[in-house]
Formats: structure tokens, sequence, C-alpha cells
């Protein structure tokens, strides 16, 4: 895999953390380049029922490195209970991180976890996702949709 695009990258991170099968951090609610009132637009952010994944994705070292100055990396609201770089293998390595993130490669055939991240914990992750999930239910409700969502689901 010599080169890939950001967008496909970010696909592909949004179809792993859709994958219910092998996958620890499978996520029922998956959104990529989500625009909401959150401090930031994450590359890819999943939900499951007991916490939230946040991978930014990395196609350069350039790019990589300049992550830790963007202004919004230094707020203290902040996206995703774990947090991921996304890269391919010649981009980053685990000595590259030190701020708690964890990195995952991108391969020809899969994703692979290389260095596992910290659990972020606090209520800043809290506030800062809530404005994502009203977003979300903002624009369903506009959409007449919200009473859709409330009716029961059939057995599957």
């Amino acid at each position: 895999m010599n080169f890939i695009r950001h967008s496909d990258l970010v696909q592909r991170a949004k179809k792993w953390l859709e994958k219910t099968h092998g996958n620890k951090f499978a996520c029922g609610v998956v959104l990529a380049e989500y625009n909401s009132h959150a401090d930031e637009i994450p590359d890819v952010i999943g939900f499951n029922a007991k916490h939230s994944i946040l991978i930014e994705c990395k196609v350069s070292r350039q790019d990589f490195k300049a992550d830790k100055y963007k202004q919004h990396r230094h707020y203290t609201k902040k996206l995703g209970n774990y947090r991921y770089y996304l890269t391919l293998p010649n981009v980053a390595c685990s000595a590259d991180i030190n701020n708690g993130w964890g990195l995952l490669y991108a391969t020809d055939k899969r994703i692979i976890e290389v260095k596992e991240s910290e659990y972020f914990g606090d209520d800043s992750v809290k506030a800062a996702e809530w404005a994502i999930l009203y977003s979300m239910a903002r624009r369903l409700n506009r959409r007449g949709l919200l009473a859709e969502i409330q009716k029961p689901l059939d057995s599957e």
C-alpha cells in the first residue's frame, strides 16, 4: 500500500469501527468527519453502549507531526474515551506517541492495533461528545425522524 488518500483512510476507519466480529471497539453508531458545534471535527468517532472511540487519520509523517500543534488538541473538552491515530506503517511508530493515544496501522488487508490507547474517562469527554450527540438528535428531529426512532424495534 504505497499511496492512500485521507478520505480512503477515513472510510477504512469507519468500516473498522462498524465491524462487529473480532473488534473489541465495535460501535453501533459511527460518524465520519461529522460537523457539529463541537470544538473539533473528528475524522471518525464511534459510540457503543459503554464508551467512545476517536480515530484521527494521518497519511503523511508531516501531517502526523503537525497534529500536536492543532489548537483543538489543547482544549479541555476533548472527544473519545479511547483515542487513536490511524496511519500507514511507515508514517508513525509507538515511540512517537506520548500523549496517551494509541496507534493503529492500516495494512493492505486490515487494521492492526500497534499501541493501545489509555482510557480518557473524565467529564470533559462527556461534555464534548454531548454536542455531537445533540446535533445528531436535532437533525433527526428537524427531518421528522425522531418519532420514528422512538418506536420499538422489531425482533431481528
